[in-house]
């Protein structure tokens, strides 16, 4: 009797009496999930609400949580998976509707004579459009499906469909194979090039990584995250450096190329790889290749930046001579006065600024947005670089607003070395389609 009290109370979650994730197993372990309706809540900026708050605050949330959960369910089983993740199942949305679930969610809540609010992520799965995924397979979409759209926004309802699958089928092969990547030659680097706006010359290379993977060649938001998280993208980004540099040394010697006297080779480096590259090796690829440190742009996340060591690392390269790029600008991780102490030589203008201006029924308004940008980077002494131009039109936007350099499919997508060569032979033909 003693041992079974054991057992059960091994299923229970101290803090709200609700089954937990072992319970949760333990009751569908056996069970086929057919007509199974799943409801994940996932509460936002649960550890920030932990440090505003205090920990008991949130605890009598998370109490008063699961008694809306229970109230509102009715015979629907709710469980708490995690510290700030409930589930239900229900074989009826009637007794557990999503969307009346998720404005109830919205009501405050009161502790000490003090009202809160919680804002949450309910995402909602039928088993039935998955009928091939286990409890846990079930559980893993839903989790995942959660945090690709917190980056959307809070206090979303989301319903999971098969777009939501795949990506989560993408990220676990991606996660599979990602370790082996480097030793079996599957990350080769592509070149997109900085094109002057006025002249049309072209001033340099941004080389970008790419990644062979199964028959498919994955673009950079698809596994620079993980591999980030994993300390695989010091690998990848140090080779791509080398890569670039091998290069640019290579176009150098063509004689058959008159290259540019501001042709550069641009890198990308995240905070990771910043943090952990000593400056000594940089020093050394650079005399391998006999590549002047002027010659080079090192481009970073305006997110880097409030990184202290990455700053310093920054600083570092600066000093030495090489260009420095805040990459994908656009003023939502940064303040403008942090600038006027950051030694940088470019602002590079996010992509998002440039779509925004198409896609906008205010397209004065976010034109007006855009010039701010560039004024005020000229303000701070900034060069400014246009990204994402894809039209006459975004072209004829950038040279009004005196930007001097652009990159964009409009003017070359990014491509590996041997057409990036032949781009660069046929550039006089091309000039007159600019």
């Amino acid at each position: 009797m003693e041992e079974n009290k054991a057992l059960n109370s091994a299923y229970i979650d101290d803090l709200t009496g609700l089954r937990n994730y072992k319970g949760l197993i333990h009751d569908y372990k056996d069970s086929a999930l057919e007509h199974f309706h799943f409801i994940y809540i996932d509460i936002d900026d649960f550890n920030k609400m932990t440090m505003v708050f205090g920990v008991d605050t949130v605890d009598d949330m998370l109490v008063k949580l699961a008694q809306v959960l229970v109230n509102y369910c009715g015979k629907s089983d709710v469980y708490r998976v995690g510290n700030d993740q409930f589930l239900i199942i229900t074989h009826s949305h009637f007794l557990c509707e999503p969307t009346g679930l998720h404005h109830i969610l919205k009501q405050p809540y009161k502790h000490h004579n003090v009202q809160y609010i919680i804002n949450t992520s309910v995402v909602v799965a039928d088993h039935d459009d998955f009928e091939e995924d286990s409890l846990t397979d079930m559980i893993k979409l839903l989790r995942m499906t959660a945090d690709l759209h917190k980056y959307d926004g809070k206090n979303t309802l989301i319903y999971t469909n098969q777009a939501h699958k795949q990506r989560y089928l993408d990220i676990i092969e991606v996660e599979e194979n990602i370790h082996d990547a480097m030793d079996n030659n599957q990350f080769f680097p592509k070149y997109r090039p900085f094109v002057d706006t006025f002249s049309h010359e072209i001033v340099g290379f941004e080389a970008v990584s790419r990644w062979r993977l199964n028959g498919r060649v994955l673009k950079p938001n698809r596994f620079l995250e993980l591999a980030q998280w994993t300390g695989k993208i010091y690998d990848i980004e140090c080779y791509i450096f080398e890569e670039a540099l091998k290069f640019y040394k290579e176009l150098k010697d063509n004689k058959d190329i008159k290259l540019s006297d501001r042709f550069k080779a641009g890198v990308n480096l995240s905070s990771y790889t910043l943090r952990v590259i000593e400056i000594d090796d940089i020093i050394q690829l650079l005399r391998k290749y006999d590549v002047p440190a002027k010659d080079v742009i090192v481009e970073i996340k305006e997110s880097m930046i409030t990184d202290k060591k990455v700053y310093h690392k920054v600083q570092n390269l600066y000093e030495l001579g090489f260009v420095v790029v805040l990459d994908d600008y656009s003023n939502t991780n940064s303040s403008l006065s942090y600038l006027a102490d950051l030694k940088v030589d470019v602002l590079k203008l996010s992509e998002s600024l440039l779509t925004d201006i198409n896609e906008s029924e205010e397209y004065k308004m976010m034109h007006s947005i855009y010039s701010f940008f560039v004024q005020f980077s000229k303000n701070f002494d900034l060069s400014v670089v246009s990204t994402g131009v894809s039209s006459k039109e975004d072209l004829k936007l950038i040279r009004e607003l005196d930007i001097p350099i652009a990159t964009g499919d409009y003017f070359s997508r990014a491509v590996v070395k041997e057409e990036f060569v032949a781009f660069l032979k046929s550039l006089k033909k091309r000039k007159a389609r600019f």
